[in-house]
């Protein structure tokens, strides 16, 4: 699933961050947070989009734009993002998780999911 979801599909409890559980489809999965403005972002969403056509609906990627926030600022808050692009994954139960910090490569980041959520998938 790459989908692209707003402040909403979100709930802030306590210091915890989690995804609605239907748009998570109750698998861990990643969260791409970026801005249309970004050049770093615009760079990355063609190995975010090879990602998604290598795992399928079997592992969501999820994206939510800078300006679907703005009008949110504990959601803003709680995700504790500080540019763009950032990279989170979410357990199967939709819980945000800490940032991914490794490199921005398809590789590193099949290796990242394989080694983190055991969901290892082959290169085509």
């Amino acid at each position: 699933m790459l989908g692209k979801i707003i402040d909403k599909n979100f709930k802030v409890v306590g210091d915890k961050v989690f995804l609605d559980i239907n748009v998570s489809k109750k698998r861990p999965g990643i969260l791409l947070i970026h801005a249309d403005w970004c050049g770093h972002c615009r760079r990355f969403q063609p190995i975010f989009d090879e990602l998604h056509h290598q795992l399928g609906d079997d592992f969501p990627l999820l994206s939510i734009e800078d300006a679907d926030l703005k009008q949110n600022q504990e959601l803003i808050g709680a995700l504790n993002f500080r540019g763009y692009p950032t990279i989170k994954f979410f357990d199967q139960s939709g819980k945000i998780m800490g940032d991914y910090t490794g490199d921005r490569t398809k590789a590193a980041l099949v290796k990242h999911i394989c080694q983190v959520f055991h969901h290892c998938i082959k290169f085509h």
